[in-house]
């Protein structure tokens, strides 16, 4: 029990006592167990903002996290037109992850009612927390969601976007493959006329011209939606050029043959190992606000029901977080405002950046 102490596998969960809060780790791909190099600065981040009431139990989530670089082994045709997604390595262990993590919180939720729960994820461990915050009702009692680097990003989605340099308009690997294969399927016509289709598409997702509602519907389809009662307590955090989770420039490349498919995935090694605990600072602070109020609730015997707003107050770490529940019409109204303002909100963004460029050559 405690910061200092081993996290346990998920399967040996329940041999610890409960607790104010639980920890759940989930590592990225290739990464070596319990949490990997990421997963590990999140707990440490954390850590070193709790305020020592309450208490704390860690968990590791156990599953395959194959490399995806086993992907280059597929290929794309498949992947984008087989009328049924092929089976690979990586997508299975996602799933694999998305399963296991689901009967863990399911089985943890019933074992310790009052208990609340932190998730963190890496790269694939941040695509099988998604998958399982649409299948499970751990929203209710979620004290925070930190998702570094998801392939399963997407424009829209419910999620807080605090830390991170990427546009907001960015999009995982995991959902523009789900979003492509959902428009080539759309298709009436030959393969060339779908792959048509496909490089239009992408360039318009490059360009942030995207339709939100059939890309809402692609991801659910695809169990990939983060539930809006989530909102409150989740954070995306992606970096500008990672095409783990800002995919659409790296796939513009490869329809329009300015690169290949394994070209892409090589590069993708080094623009994808840079989510360091400065990066997540702002998303670790919101964290650690919401993990402290329940963790102080509990402490004083009088523990946050599941469902209930967490008050928090602002401190040394950063501002304040709205509660666990929000009302999902409000989320839904922030969501459908749609892409136009996604797009300007960017466009706002990268006005700002030049004119900071162009303030430090004067």
């Amino acid at each position: 029990m405690g910061w200092k102490a081993d996290p346990v596998a998920s399967g040996k969960a329940s041999t610890q006592p409960c607790a104010s809060v639980l920890f759940v780790g989930v590592r990225g791909s290739g990464e070596e167990e319990p949490y990997g190099k990421t997963i590990t600065g999140v707990r440490d981040g954390l850590a070193a903002r709790w305020e020592g009431r309450g208490s704390v139990r860690q968990v590791w989530l156990d599953y395959p996290a194959v490399d995806p670089h086993t992907l280059q082994n597929e290929s794309l045709t498949r992947l984008l037109f087989d009328e049924k997604m092929p089976s690979t390595k990586y997508f299975d262990s996602a799933a694999t992850g998305a399963s296991r993590l689901v009967s863990l919180l399911r089985e943890q939720g019933r074992r310790c009612p009052s208990e609340w729960v932190v998730l963190a994820g890496y790269s694939q461990g941040a695509q099988a927390i998604t998958s399982a915050l649409s299948q499970t009702d751990v929203s209710a009692r979620l004290a925070g969601a930190i998702l570094a680097g998801n392939p399963s990003h997407y424009p829209g989605q419910n999620v807080q976007e605090l830390s991170g340099s990427a546009p907001l308009t960015s999009i995982g690997l995991a959902s523009l493959l789900y979003d492509l294969r959902a428009r080539a399927a759309r298709v009436e016509g030959s393969r060339d006329d779908q792959v048509k289709e496909l490089i239009q598409a992408t360039i318009d997702l490059h360009n942030d011209d995207q339709n939100l509602a059939e890309l809402r519907s692609a991801m659910k389809r695809e169990k990939a939606v983060v539930p809006a009662s989530a909102y409150p307590a989740s954070y995306s955090i992606c970096q500008e050029g990672d095409p783990v989770c800002d995919a659409a420039p790296a796939m513009t490349r490869i329809l329009t043959v300015q690169s290949t498919w394994e070209q892409e995935l090589r590069k993708a090694s080094s623009a994808h190992a840079v989510y360091t605990p400065e990066v997540l600072k702002t998303s670790l602070n919101a964290t650690a606000n919401r993990m402290n109020a329940v963790a102080r609730a509990d402490a004083k015997g009088n523990p946050v029901p599941r469902g209930q707003q967490v008050d928090v107050t602002v401190n040394r770490w950063g501002p304040a977080q709205i509660g666990v529940a929000v009302a999902a019409g409000v989320a839904g109204l922030l969501i459908g405002l749609g892409a136009a303002t996604l797009r300007g909100r960017r466009r706002r963004a990268v006005s700002g950046r030049a004119a900071s460029k162009r303030s430090k050559r004067h």
